[in-house]
């Protein structure tokens, strides 16, 4: 009887319009967030959730949620105001990065000088699977922080792009647990 309650669940979901989707999904963002017990602060009418968390050693990324467009969309900004003069292999490290991640991108946004990693996710995953939300939440804050990390060592450390993205490949090869 679960395993009918569960297609026909789907089933209903698939046969809502575009906009029902969305909310839906809208509605399951906010109820992961509030049962995360992470502080945040939700924008309706313009629909997205905004929050502050740390990445590293008090520093903060302004981390961003929205569904749009048949897409939901996780979104860190970090680096704000890093030199001019490193624009390029900022550039550089994000297309290491962009080249070795599975899910999301790195984008240097030169207008407002700061770095950016986004995660989009097809509406359909969080709509049919329940727990989606939530491991895409985690996900994206666990690659954050190596991110925010690999582009400290480039800003302060001024170390080039290919060894801190060799570093850290070879960092991950070692880890016990490798489901990154």
């Amino acid at each position: 009887m679960e395993k009918l309650k569960f297609w026909l669940k789907r089933i209903y979901l698939l046969s809502l319009s575009a906009k029902k989707q969305e909310e839906f999904v809208w509605k399951e963002l906010k109820k992961t967030l509030d049962e995360s017990k992470l502080r945040y602060g939700v924008y309706e009418r313009e629909k997205y959730i905004s929050g502050n968390y740390e990445l590293s050693d008090g520093n903060v990324g302004h981390f961003y949620y929205f569904v749009n467009d048949n897409t939901f969309v996780c979104s860190v900004h970090m680096h704000g105001d890093y030199p001019t003069a490193l624009t390029t292999d900022l550039f550089i490290l994000a297309a290491h990065f962009n080249n070795i991640l599975n899910n999301g991108v790195v984008i240097v946004n030169v207008q407002d000088h700061h770095v950016e990693y986004r995660l989009t996710r097809d509406l359909l995953i969080p709509l049919l699977y329940s727990g989606e939300i939530y491991f895409q939440l985690i996900r994206h804050i666990h690659t954050s922080k190596d991110v925010f990390l690999a582009f400290r060592r480039l800003i302060v450390e001024q170390e080039a792009p290919a060894i801190i993205i060799a570093d850290m490949l070879s960092e991950k090869k070692s880890e016990p647990d490798n489901s990154n």
